[in-house]
């Protein structure tokens, strides 16, 4: 069990490295900043930020590692200014991070810090991990299987909810704000101490598809947080090396920590979650919290109403996403009942903007080729005509509002210099009217037109990371400032009349706050349990709207407009919200402003660098590799050995692909011993071949609006000698073999089982030309459609494979036969199927930290095939029916995997050995490698 969780996470590593191989087009030209403790590459242009990112992190290798312990290993961090994502990772398979620089739009998710700063200091707490976790077995483990092998003994040793929260940990100690310090990221564990839910610590390592569970980071914040507070700073790092060393072969982390304090993993879990729950509770339940009544309906679905507008009388126009459904934008009415209105589709942020009848948004859009360019489009509907429409060119936009009479529309706009705008678009052409002046590069977050005032209302972040509401003039970009700069979030402001409201985390909790236009007077307006996110006034202004986490997700509450005089720089946050960690505090003001020297970065620096042993199981073949690639993931080397199960056939291979132009290229070469087939006459033939190849293959991304598209086209040219037995002449082969795969799917739910609406069409064609003949072409077409309810899939199979009839050569065969039977021998063949699949429970349930079951699924179906024997004319039929049951679970609390059982019932003779029913056990090894 716990070699294949092993060998599971070692190659979980492999594919996340390739997620974006050959994403940046040639013309971008790299530059590098290279010191003894990291080497910073980036696109030319963006060395400001490659000093930064520098010195942060030599200050942090230098200053603050006691807490994670004192062993040392250079690293190559690689800044992304293409993407429109935020986000950052580390990753062992090689030894590299990736920064991706674009700030996030929301302040409650990740903050207002810098982002390169935030970045800087989370994403180098997981550099150190890494380097201090190479110890005792998990070091064994990096000698035997290079980097992956590393990853594969840390992650089965240390929790996924350590890393994360170490990490959140240390950016709170190491900076004035962190998510440690942000109300909105504890919402999802107040909601459940609020409604009295205790999940059990598999449910909330592993999630659920019924209940909202909330994530691995406030999960490991607090975890770590009660380590430090109670045992000490140097507390994690202790058990962390037990762990790492398998001081304990089982559950290493779990009996360190019973080993320090008395209390296995499950213990600890639920002595933190009772001191935290005591704050939570104790907030909640003072006697002068704000009033309110439900608007939504309590639903057994999970689903969060967001982003709630004011449409009409006792009308909201609100973003709903439920667990079960795509979401989209509807109207809900004062009894709680909606009504769909419009889904925006792919969004790299899921906000929208109402005014007077028309809805706004910046929908994702992806370069064909490039992975890494990220762009969007301004899209606007029209909810009294129904129609939709693109507004503006491609670019990179993010939160637009339009103006009431729907001329203008303002939208932020980010650059890949990491220049930050507001531009003012005309709704009718999509031509930018206008680019206000921003000379202090401060960034924007969902701005919003008073026309009145011919201004913009906008909650900014200055370059320290700090936030203040803001009035910009759209005459000519001058500011005012609403409220004093502080590291308390702003999120999304809603005017009415004189006033504007917003929601910050000016306490405990995000709650609404309102300011006068006119002469700044601060209010309170709500006091809530848990966190507000944005309210909608009514037409009177009496009551307004908003949106509150439950445990259920963000569900909408109405209350009297109540408005209670503050100063906002007076609120206090309790003393569990102010945590002071033995780090000594906040370094970002301590950064050295170092001038560094900036040299040129060569795409193909280092291209094979090889980093780990990797084994692979994908039925009927099994085998080992070593595996290179460049750190700026242009390259991909493979050295390997496989067996295929079947032929009883070994294959000894080197491959090479290069992504760094617009088709991938390829090389390779294989020696396979002891390969067969059959000739004409049914007789087995055995040979050994030699084969090389050089190909190419373009992968290709349509997505936008519901839909994700992907197209691949490629062709290889391959030499192939084979060494036939005395009996056969030795020949050669030079053969073509042609692949198209094209995918169409809209987006689910996260508990639809599949698309409800969607295909997938592959093609392959191989054939010789020179030397012997042989030919084979391969279809297979899949349409997927809605069942009867919500999470239940149709999935239509059609599948067609050809080959020549001289049988000189047999090319491999991809063709998946009518279930039950044994493989025919055949020159052509057919499938027809039918699939129906459903859920049919939700245990939530699982033992011994081994194994958790998440969702038990079945699948009816009937497979229609006919072959062709074109030597004797022959034809046969093979038609089957049956049923698969599916569990889909996590092993070890970690890795997500699905099996099952199929019972095939045969309504026609197997001419191998007339079985009539037939039991196989769907143990599917290879999706634990494609995780």
């Amino acid at each position: 069990m716990r070699f294949i969780l092993a060998t599971s996470l070692l190659l979980t590593s492999v594919t996340l490295s390739a997620q974006q191989f050959g994403g940046n087009p040639p013309s971008l030209k790299w530059q590098q900043i290279n010191t003894d403790t990291v080497r910073v590459i980036f696109p030319k242009g963006m060395s400001l930020q490659g000093e930064r990112v520098a010195n942060t992190v030599q200050l942090i290798n230098r200053t603050t590692r006691s807490s994670i312990g004192n062993l040392q290993k250079k690293v190559d961090i690689v800044l992304q200014n293409q993407t429109m994502m935020s986000n950052g990772y580390v990753q062992l398979g090689p030894f590299r991070s990736e920064f991706y620089l674009t700030p996030p739009p929301s302040s409650f998710d990740l903050g207002s810090l810098n982002w390169v700063d935030q970045l800087s200091v989370h994403e180098y707490r997981h550099v150190l991990q890494n380097m201090n976790f190479r110890q005792g077995l998990s070091r064994v483990f990096s000698i035997l299987g290079g980097q992956l092998g590393q990853a594969a003994a840390t992650n089965i040793a240390v929790p996924d909810w350590f890393w994360e929260g170490d990490a959140v940990v240390m950016e709170t100690a190491l900076s004035p704000q962190g998510r440690g310090r942000l109300p909105g990221f504890f919402d999802g564990f107040r909601a459940l101490a609020l409604s009295n839910r205790k999940y059990a610590y598999m449910k909330i390592r592993n999630g659920s598809y019924v209940d909202f569970v909330p994530n691995h980071y406030p999960l490991g914040y607090l975890m770590a947080t009660y380590g430090r507070t109670h045992y000490g700073n140097d507390f994690w790092k202790d058990v962390t090396t037990d762990a790492v060393r398998y001081r304990g072969l089982f559950y290493p982390l779990s009996h360190s920590l019973k080993k320090r304090t008395g209390k296995n993993v499950t213990a600890f879990y639920h002595s933190m979650l009772e001191e935290y729950q005591a704050y939570w509770k104790n907030y909640a339940s003072r006697p002068d919290t704000t009033p309110a009544v439900p608007v939504t309906p309590a639903s057994r679905t999970v689903t969060d109403y967001k982003y709630v507008y004011a449409a009409g009388n006792n009308e909201w126009l609100v973003l709903k996403d439920a667990y079960n459904k795509v979401p989209g934008i509807f109207k809900i009415k004062e009894n709680g009942e909606s009504e769909l209105v419009v889904r925006p589709g792919l969004a790299f942020d899921d906000y929208f903007s109402y005014s007077n009848g028309r809805i706004t948004w910046a929908a994702a859009r992806f370069h064909p080729r490039w992975s890494w360019k990220d762009l969007s489009v301004i899209r606007v509907h029209d909810i009294h005509t129904g129609q939709t429409r693109t507004v503006t060119g491609w670019g990179k936009f993010f939160s637009p509002d339009i103006s009431p009479d729907g001329r203008q529309i303002v939208a932020v706009v980010v650059t890949p210099a990491m220049e930050y705008s507001l531009q003012l678009i005309n709704a009718e052409t999509g031509k930018p009217e206008k680019q206000l002046p921003n000379p202090e590069n401060w960034y924007y977050t969902y701005p919003k037109f008073d026309i009145a005032r011919n201004q913009v209302i906008s909650g900014v972040r200055n370059h320290r990371g700090e936030m203040a509401l803001a009035q910009i003039s759209l005459q000519d970009g001058s500011v005012a400032l609403l409220t004093n700069w502080s590291y308390k979030a702003i999120g999304i402001p809603t005017l009415k009349g004189d006033t504007v409201f917003f929601a910050a985390g000016y306490k405990d909790v995000n709650d609404l706050y309102a300011i006068t236009l006119r002469d700044r007077q601060q209010y309170e307006v709500t006091d809530r349990g848990n966190s507000v996110s944005q309210a909608a006034l009514s037409p009177a202004g009496d009551s307004l709207v908003f949106s509150e986490f439950t445990d259920r997700g963000y569900h909408l509450y109405k209350a009297a407009t109540r408005l209670k005089k503050v100063n906002v720089d007076q609120l206090t946050q309790s003393k569990w919200l102010q945590p002071a960690f033995a780090e000594g505090g906040n370094i970002l003001d301590r950064v050295p402003a170092d001038s560094l020297p900036v040299k040129k970065y060569a795409q193909l620096t280092r291209p094979f660098n090889f980093h780990s042993w990797v084994p692979s199981f994908n039925d009927p073949e099994y085998g080992i590799a070593l595996l290179g690639e460049n750190i700026l993931n242009t390259t991909s080397t493979s050295i390997g050995y496989t067996y295929n199960n079947n032929e009883g056939s070994s294959d000894i291979y080197g491959r090479f692909t290069f992504g760094g132009w617009f088709p991938y290229l390829s090389i390779g070469a294989d020696y396979n011993i002891n390969r067969y087939g059959f000739d004409q006459n049914r007789n087995k033939v055995y040979w050994n071949e030699a084969t090389g190849y050089i190909g190419f293959s373009i992968p290709l991304n349509f997505s936008s609006g519901l839909y994700s598209r992907s197209l691949s086209l490629g062709s290889n040219f391959n030499l192939r000698h084979r060494y036939l037995s005395s009996k056969y002449a030795n020949n050669d082969l030079q053969f073509l073999s042609n692949t198209l795969i094209f995918s169409n799917q809209r987006l689910k739910g996260l508990q639809n089982i599949y698309t409800h609406f969607g295909q997938y069409l592959a093609a392959q064609y191989n054939r010789t030309t020179g030397g012997l003949f042989a030919e084979q072409l391969y279809l297979r077409f899949d349409q997927y459609l809605p069942g009867i309810w919500q999470n239940h899939s149709i999935v239509l199979q059609a599948a067609y494979q050809q080959r020549d009839k001289s049988f000189y050569y047999s090319f491999s065969d991809n063709f998946v036969y009518a279930r039950g039977y044994n493989k025919p021998l055949y020159t052509s063949i057919y499938k027809l199927g039918a699939n129906y699949h459903f859920p049919i429970a939700y245990p939530d349930w699982g033992f011994a930290q081994i194994l958790y079951f998440k969702r038990i699924r079945a699948n009816v179906f009937y497979d229609y095939s006919q072959s062709t024997y074109a030597i004797n004319h022959s034809r046969a039929r093979y038609s089957s029916t049956g049923g698969e049951l599916y569990f889909d679970t996590r092993i070890g609390n970690a890795l997500p995997f699905s099996f099952g059982v199929r019972v095939s019932h045969l309504l026609d003779n197997d001419p191998v050995d007339n079985a009539k029913q037939r039991v196989d056990f769907i143990v599917p090894i290879q999706q634990l490698f494609n995780y």
